[in-house]
């Protein structure tokens, strides 16, 4: 984004003056400022630190207009790109300055970077919206490092090795369809909580697979033709219930739907056009994805009540809560040996690693 010498953006009655100077750049530094060209991104949320001042562009994850004990309005928001994201207020003209942008949006801001609590957050005194053609998303939207055709490729063999003939067949017919294909390859596997990343459910379903085959010679008469299934397409359904384009979020089906139901009903449609297919498998199969929540009140419309839908429960959630927490350990550039408070789990984590000399013998 180029902007002239000085650009007023008018908020009803008030104006605020944006000069380049408040332009990206970040640190202590300023001579560590950012291309204007393009607006291509070179500070990242992963090398900022307390005390820096912040001048860059983010996406915005999230936000809400508060108000704070003294009655004043404040702006909570969470920015991000594709290193982590990071608390962001704005305390100064906050309902003015939330008029600007929208959640999903681009926004150049300047402010200063704080501890709180053990984690990074930053206060924002500007603020400008970014228009989405000015910018690259890839800077903006965190990617796994797999190579996404790859384990593509890897989650076709699975299915190729099966050998019941009707899990096969209808695995790889739902995994040939090109817009399932292309959709599968991207979705990330939540908005926020775990995997949410391009190429996160991927990731995360064949995890679940590689974990099915580390367990399975320790247990009998579990079945590797259905878990490999369930851990394909448990959360199948995120491809239209999440929204994945500038942003992560949810689309009108699947706020209206879900993931379980929308997943349940594609492949419902599948083995309807296989004549013959064995109504105890298909009941089965249903089952896995009904359940893989595992409790009622989390969202499943059943509970586990197979060998294969215990175990698909508890490795789903096994690889999700460790994915979430390491997530935020590694969003966190601190020293203390514990992470910030994890919303979702309600909980801190200890961090051994910052304390390695306390494991070490005398």
């Amino acid at each position: 984004m180029t902007l002239p010498p000085e650009t007023a953006i008018r908020r009803g009655s008030m104006e605020q003056t944006f000069s380049p100077n408040l332009l990206p750049f970040s640190g202590t530094n300023p001579g560590a400022l950012e291309s204007e060209n393009g607006h291509q991104k070179q500070v990242f949320i992963k090398d900022l630190k307390p005390k820096d001042i912040v001048r860059s562009t983010f996406l915005v994850k999230s936000k809400d207009l508060g108000v704070s004990r003294n009655g004043k309005p404040f702006l909570s928001l969470i920015l991000s790109d594709k290193t982590g994201e990071m608390d962001t207020r704005v305390f100064d003209e906050a309902e003015s300055l939330s008029s600007l942008f929208q959640e999903g949006d681009i926004i150049a801001v300047s402010g200063k970077a704080t501890s709180f609590q053990n984690r990074m957050q930053l206060v924002i005194q500007h603020l400008v919206p970014v228009p989405a053609a000015e910018i690259d998303l890839t800077d903006y939207l965190p990617k796994t490092r797999e190579n996404l055709p790859g384990l593509y490729r890897e989650l076709l063999g699975y299915f190729e090795g099966l050998d019941n003939i009707w899990v096969r067949e209808l695995g790889l017919k739902l995994l040939g369809n090109p817009e399932i294909a292309s959709r599968y390859q991207i979705c990330p596997a939540a908005k926020t909580i775990h995997h949410a990343f391009i190429g996160g459910l991927l990731t995360h379903s064949v995890q679940l697979i590689r974990i099915v085959d580390s367990i399975l010679p320790l247990y009998e008469k579990i079945d590797r033709n259905l878990l490999v299934f369930g851990a394909a397409f448990h959360d199948f359904g995120k491809i239209y219930e999440l929204s994945y384009g500038s942003s992560f979020g949810y689309t009108d089906e699947g706020k209206l739907v879900g993931h379980i139901a929308i997943g349940v009903s594609l492949i419902d449609r599948e083995i309807q056009k296989m004549p013959g297919f064995p109504s105890a498998l298909e009941w089965q199969l249903k089952h896995l994805i009904l359940s893989h929540h595992g409790r009622l009140d989390y969202g499943s419309p059943k509970r586990p009540a197979t060998l294969e839908a215990i175990v698909l429960h508890s490795i789903d959630d096994m690889d999700s809560k460790i994915n979430s927490i390491q997530t935020l350990m590694n969003s966190e550039n601190n020293d203390s040996n514990w992470t910030s408070y994890h919303r979702a789990y309600d909980q801190y984590y200890y961090k051994p690693s910052a304390s390695d000399s306390l494991l070490k013998p005398d």
